[in-house]
C-alpha cells in the first residue's frame, strides 16, 4: 500500500512539472503554442507522463490539439485546475518558528533558496497587499535546520517545501515563477486571499504583455 501511494505521490509531482512549464511559458514567454515531445524533454518526464496531463487539460477544453502539439486557449482554466490539485501541505519538510519578523526570516535564508508564497510576491512586486508573518521557501534543509529551529513558545512561521530540478530552473532571482507563487498562495486559504486577487490581475497584465510580445517577434520573422 506504502508504494502505490509514494508511486502516486511521484507521478503527481511529475505532473505538476508539466503544468507548471505550461503556464510558465504560455503566461511569462507568450509561447501559447507547444509540442510534447518539448515538454517531456524540458519537464525531464516520460512522453506518457505528458500525454496524460494533456488529455486531461483536453478534456477541459483548456487547449487545442494541433497536428505538430498543442495551443494553450485558456490558461486561467489550466491555473486554478493546477491550483486546486495541488497539495502544499504534502510538500512541507520542515517546520519552524522564530521570534523573527517575516522579512528578517528571509534575509537569514541561504544561498540558493527560492521564496514563495507572500514571500514570493513581495521579491517580485517590491510591496505586498497587507502584512504577513509567515515564510514559504524551497531550500537547502540541513542548513536551514541548522539556522532555524522548532521553539515551543513561538508560532510556526518558517516551512520549507521539497523542490525539484524544473522548479529551481524555473526560479529566477531567488523566487519561484509567477505562476508557481500563485498555486502556492491559492493553497494558504483565506489569509492569502488579497495576495491572490492581486495576483490575478498582474497575471492577466502580464499575459497580454506576452502576447504583444509574441506578436512583435512574428512580425520581424515575415
Amino acid at each position: 500500500m506504502y508504494l502505490i501511494t509514494l508511486r502516486q505521490v511521484l507521478m503527481m509531482k511529475k505532473g505538476d512539472r508539466v503544468l507548471r512549464q505550461i503556464l510558465y511559458a504560455t503566461y511569462e514567454r507568450g509561447e501559447p503554442f507547444m509540442s510534447q515531445k518539448a515538454l517531456a524533454r524540458v519537464c525531464e518526464v516520460s512522453l506518457g507522463m505528458v500525454n496524460l496531463v494533456v488529455a486531461k487539460l483536453e478534456r477541459l477544453g483548456t487547449i487545442e490539439k494541433k497536428p505538430l502539439g498543442f495551443r494553450v486557449i485558456d490558461p486561467k482554466k489550466i491555473l486554478l485546475y493546477w491550483a486546486s490539485k495541488r497539495e502544499l501541505t504534502k510538500d512541507v519538510i520542515y517546520e519552524a518558528s522564530s521570534p523573527l519578523l517575516a522579512p528578517e526570516i528571509e534575509a537569514q535564508m541561504p544561498s540558493g533558496a527560492i521564496f514563495t508564497g507572500y514571500s514570493g510576491y513581495r521579491l517580485k512586486f517590491g510591496a505586498t497587499p497587507v502584512d504577513y508573518d509567515e515564510v514559504y521557501v524551497y531550500a537547502d534543509l540541513q542548513e536551514v535546520k541548522r539556522r532555524f529551529q522548532v521553539r515551543k513558545i513561538y508560532k510556526k512561521n518558517l516551512f520549507v517545501l521539497s523542490s525539484d530540478p524544473h522548479l529551481e530552473r524555473m526560479s529566477e532571482g531567488g523566487t519561484a515563477s509567477l505562476t508557481q507563487i500563485y498555486v502556492d498562495l491559492w493553497q494558504l486559504g483565506r489569509t492569502a486571499n488579497r495576495f491572490v486577487d492581486e495576483l490575478d490581475c498582474k497575471l492577466e497584465l502580464g499575459q497580454i504583455g506576452a502576447l504583444e510580445a509574441m506578436i512583435q517577434r512574428v512580425q520581424k520573422r515575415i
